[in-house]
Formats: C-alpha cells, sequence, structure tokens
C-alpha cells in the first residue's frame, strides 16, 4: 500500500470531550479533526468532587471515529495504527471483562484527601519524593482514589482486576488488553520514576494489592491489536497495532517537538501546563515530575487544575448574551468573550482573579483552595471579569514557571500549544505576564500528532520518535512578544497576586469545613 495511501487514528480522551483525528502517515499530516462534549460531561456528586462516566468517553469517540470516516474518502481498511492520550490521573476500576466497575474519579477530585493526609504520615514526603518524584495530593496522584475506593467501596475494590486510567481503558476496549504507561504510571505516586516501574516499596507501605496495578507498556509500544469487538464496532480492520499512548500533556509535548532537553512549552485547555524535558531525574516537589515517552527523558511540569474550565465556568454560567450572539455567527463564543475582553486595560483596573475552582495543583498544593475574584467594585464590568480570568491564569503559570528556571533551566520562548492557544490575547497576556515570547507552533493540533507518532512506532512505520518529532518543534505560525509597558504592570499585579493565597488560604481551609 502506497504511504499516502496509509492513516493512522488519533484519540484523545479529554477532560470534558474526545477528540478524533485521521493523520497521514507521511508526514505525519492530520487530515481531519472531530470533536465532541460528552454527554454527561463532569459529574460533581458532591463539592470538590469530579467524575465522568468511562462509557460516555467510549461511545463519544466511536461516534466520531465513524464521523469522521464518513466525512472523508479514507477508508476504514487503510488505518494501519491507533495511538491514545489522555486527561490524567483519570482513575478506572476495571472488572476481569473490562467493564467500569464505577464512574473514573479525575485529577481534580478531592474526595480523598484523607488517604493523602495519612500517606504522607505513615510513608513521609521524602521517601515519596526520592522514588515516586512527587509529592502526594489528592486525586492529583490516582493512588490515594485507588484507597478511597478500598475504603469506601469494598466492594467496587474487591471486584476490581485492574486499576487504569483512559488510555489504558480504552486499550482494554480496543484490544482486549490491559495496561498503562510510564507518562500515566507517573501519576500514580506509586510508581518509580528512576526505574520507570511499579515501586514494590511504595505499593507494600500504602496498602495496595499490587496484582490490581496493569503491565507498564512505553508509550510508543504495542498494547495489542484491534479485536473482533472494535471491528464490528468501527469498521477498523481486526489486527491493527494500537499503541500504548500517553498522558495528554506528554502528547501535545511530542506533537510540538518538545522532545529534547531544555525545550519548554505550555498548554491550556481544561487545566493548563508548562513543562520542560530533561535528561536528568532532578525532581523538585514544588511542582509534578513524570517519565516522558520514551526512556531516559522526563517532564518537569507546572501544573494548574482548572484554567480553561474557569473560563468555561463563567461562559456557561454568566454569558447568556455572548452565547445566543455566537449562535448566530460561527458559534464561537470564546472569540466574543476575547473581543470584549482586549477592549479592557492590562490590570482590568485592581481586579484579581484566583482560578482555583476545584483545589489546585501546583504551586500551591491546596485541595481546600477556591476560586475568587478579588477587588471588584461598582466600576468594573463583565469584560473587566473575562480578562481577569485570562490574567490570573497567566499569574498561576508565571509561578510555576519560576519554579522551573530555579532548577537551571534558561527560558526565553516558551511553545504554547491546547485550545487556548488559538486566542491571540490570552497569548499575548501569557507573553507580557511572562516577559517570555510565546511561540505558537503552525501544528494545530499537536496533541494529534503526539498520538500519531505514537501509532506510526507501533505499527513499525517510525522507528525513531525523536527524528520524527523534532522537525515539528521549528514550525512556527507566530510569536507574541512581550510588551515592556504591560509587563511592567503586571509584575504590580503579580506580586498582590502570590500574596492573595498566603491570606486566602485559612479562610480556604474555614470555607471547606463548614460546605
Amino acid at each position: 500500500m502506497e504511504c499516502d495511501k496509509e492513516f493512522l487514528i488519533s484519540v484523545d480522551i479529554g477532560t470534558t470531550a474526545a477528540k478524533v483525528a485521521l493523520v497521514k502517515v507521511e508526514g505525519p499530516q492530520v487530515v481531519s479533526v472531530l470533536s465532541s462534549e460528552y454527554e454527561k460531561g463532569i459529574l460533581h456528586p458532591k463539592s470538590l468532587w469530579a467524575e465522568s462516566d468511562p462509557e460516555d468517553w467510549w461511545m463519544t469517540a466511536c461516534n466520531l471515529i465513524k464521523k469522521i470516516f464518513q466525512q472523508t474518502n479514507i477508508r476504514p481498511s487503510q488505518v494501519i495504527g491507533i495511538g491514545l492520550c489522555n486527561t490524567c490521573p483519570s482513575l478506572i476500576a476495571l472488572d476481569s471483562d473490562g467493564t467500569a466497575l464505577r464512574p473514573a474519579i479525575l485529577y481534580m477530585d478531592q474526595r480523598s484527601i484523607k488517604q493523602a493526609r495519612r500517606l504522607i504520615k505513615k510513608v513521609g514526603k521524602e521517601a515519596f519524593a526520592e522514588i515516586a518524584g512527587n509529592r502526594i495530593a489528592p486525586g492529583a496522584f490516582s493512588i490515594t482514589s485507588m484507597l478511597w475506593i478500598k475504603e469506601n467501596e469494598p466492594e467496587i475494590y474487591k471486584k476490581t482486576y485492574k486499576f487504569v486510567h483512559a488510555n489504558g481503558y480504552f486499550a482494554s476496549k480496543l484490544t482486549g488488553e490491559v495496561g498503562m504507561d510510564p507518562t500515566n504510571a507517573s501519576f500514580t505516586g506509586i510508581f518509580d520514576l528512576k526505574k520507570a516501574q511499579w515501586s514494590d516499596e511504595l505499593i507494600e507501605k500504602t496498602g495496595l494489592d499490587k496484582e490490581k496495578l496493569p503491565k507498564i507498556f512505553w508509550s510508543h509500544e504495542k498494547v495489542g491489536e484491534v479485536n473482533r469487538y472494535a471491528s464490528k464496532v468501527l469498521g477498523i480492520e481486526k489486527g491493527v497495532p494500537v499503541a500504548m499512548g500517553c498522558a495528554d500533556s506528554a502528547a501535545s509535548a511530542l506533537g510540538c517537538g518538545i522532545i529534547k532537553p531544555g525545550r519548554v512549552f505550555e498548554t491550556t485547555g481544561t487545566s493548563t501546563v508548562v513543562a520542560v524535558v530533561s535528561s536528568i531525574p532532578n525532581f523538585d516537589t514544588r511542582i509534578l515530575n513524570r517519565c516522558f515517552v520514551i526512556k531516559g527523558l522526563w517532564l518537569h511540569m507546572g501544573a494548574m487544575s482548572t484554567t480553561g474550565a474557569s473560563l468555561k465556568w463563567f461562559k456557561d454560567n454568566l454569558c447568556e448574551v455572548e452565547i445566543q450572539m455566537s449562535q448566530k455567527d460561527d458559534g464561537n463564543v470564546y472569540k466574543i468573550l476575547d473581543d470584549i475582553a482586549a477592549k479592557v486595560s492590562p490590570g482590568c483596573d485592581g481586579l484579581l482573579f484566583f482560578p482555583y475552582m476545584s483545589g489546585e495543583r501546583s504551586p500551591i498544593w491546596d485541595p481546600n483552595a477556591r476560586g475568587v475574584f478579588f477587588g471588584l467594585t461598582l466600576s468594573h464590568t463583565k469584560a473587566h471579569m473575562v480578562r481577569a480570568v485570562l490574567e490570573g491564569v497567566a499569574f498561576g503559570l508565571k509561578n510555576n514557571l519560576e519554579i522551573i528556571e530555579s532548577l537551571g533551566v534558561s527560558v526565553e520562548e516558551v511553545r504554547a500549544a491546547g485550545a487556548a492557544s488559538k486566542s491571540n490575547l490570552w497569548r499575548q497576556i501569557k507573553a507580557d505576564v511572562l516577559g517570555k515570547r510565546i511561540a505558537v507552533s503552525s501544528v494545530k493540533d499537536a496533541t494529534m500528532i503526539g498520538c500519531a507518532i505514537l501509532a506510526g512506532c507501533a505499527a513499525k512505520y517510525y522507528h525513531d520518535i525523536v527524528n520524527v518529532a523534532d522537525k515539528f518543534y521549528f514550525l512556527v505560525e507566530d510569536v507574541n512578544i512581550p510588551n515592556e509597558l504591560a509587563n511592567s504592570v503586571y509584575k504590580k499585579y503579580y506580586l498582590i497576586f502570590k500574596k492573595g493565597y498566603k491570606r486566602f488560604k485559612s479562610m480556604y481551609k474555614e470555607i471547606a469545613l463548614v460546605s
């Protein structure tokens, strides 16, 4: 078969939506991308809980795959590999038949605070950091959620064959095989980041049953092949290789060409991640650390939980007029919000937003944190509030980037990916707050490209991940240059932003106790 007639499928199981792409192997080049929000969305059965229905993910992705074939001239028989990536952690308890026993517990879920505190006391922060390369925090590392299930849903725990993240669930559906890759395993809290294997010591100390953990596959390795069930559902030929895949931020990094040490990128979707690739396992627990897609590389990451989610919350609850306006045009309500926010000067006339809508990961690590608009006056408008959300995310991004720079990384330019990179205003705000160039890759769907590279490796079409991905680093569409005047304004507000959390911290704890 000629290479221009061979294609890869990329599947991104996101927090609020699934995305599917057909990618031409030669390049690789994205041919078509479709996305759809999940019908049920994020479930919040209790305050600060966050769950999703895995079957909802699966059905959404299946519909997209079938639809993408219908809308192109590409036949399912032309697919030679499938790649997966996922929101992480996204903990799923599978039974021996591959059925999810309960809703998935997401990274922003804070139900396991007690389990996290108990583990810290029992094991110690230093022991976790030395082996797992990270701290222990509820939701952000899925061991606490596993133990919550063990203690609060013992029947579910007893029936659990394997704990997986979302890519493992999809791998099971597609191939019948179960696994987890090192990028996802890094965010379980019981994975040895230096050795890239499950830590028997941490598993024993945490009290988890090791047999409930899946086999580790590297992201580019074949976890299995499309089985009869998936072939019947999707029309894809039985036997097509499926790559184990990786966490979504790792896929974005790969697709942007962030594959060599020292390269920095940020991606903002539901959450925000800023990361640098390193060949040295030097772990700072103020941020997050994970294995990358190939052995011998790590990602040092600042990760915020509800950045794009904060803007979506604002849009869904306070922007009915703008939503109606967008429906008369191209349906892009975020473009309208950008337009009104652009009319407000940097600093929002003294209005600050703290984007901690469901606790927060790095750098504050506070499960009790809440979103705050601070400095509201009668002169402030909706436009001020929209811009304050954009600026608040940028301030949090700067807080994390400062930690990365303290590791000895010299940062002059940050590569931007994710849905928010489409917003020139938001990119400019980030450039002005950070005082760094923000470069936008001409690769529009970096996550899809990253997944496709892994799929191509599993299919034995690509043989060198670094060489395949490296060329994408040099594809730049636009660069936002910091404005010195805006930067000088933001420096003042950033100092207030950093002080703000310290002032709110005790009140966050108090409100958590009564809510």
